[in-house]
C-alpha cells in the first residue's frame, strides 16, 4: 500500500530487491564456479568482522559448505 501511495519509497525498495537480486546471483555463480577456499578468502576479505560475531555454522551455509569443511579451510588459511 505504501508503494502505491509513494513513488520515492516505491523506487527506494525495487532499488534495494534489485541489489540483493544481484549479490545472490553472484553467490550462486560463486558456488558453482569458485572453490569453498576460495569463497571463504573472499568472504573473510569483505566481511572480516561478521566472522568474529556471527556462528561458523550460518558462515558454512552462507559459503555452501559444512562446517566440518568450514573448519579446515580455516585451518589451513591460518
Amino acid at each position: 500500500m505504501l508503494y502505491q501511495q509513494n513513488l520515492e519509497i516505491a523506487n527506494w525498495g525495487r532499488k534495494i530487491a534489485e541489489q540483493e537480486l544481484i549479490a545472490t546471483e553472484r553467490r550462486l555463480i560463486d558456488r558453482a564456479f569458485k572453490g569453498a577456499a576460495e569463497r571463504y578468502r573472499e568472504f573473510a576479505e569483505q566481511s572480516a568482522e561478521l566472522i568474529k560475531k556471527v556462528a561458523l555454522k550460518h558462515i558454512a551455509s552462507y559459503l555452501g559448505v559444512t562446517q566440518v569443511t568450514l573448519s579446515r579451510i580455516r585451518a589451513a588459511h591460518k
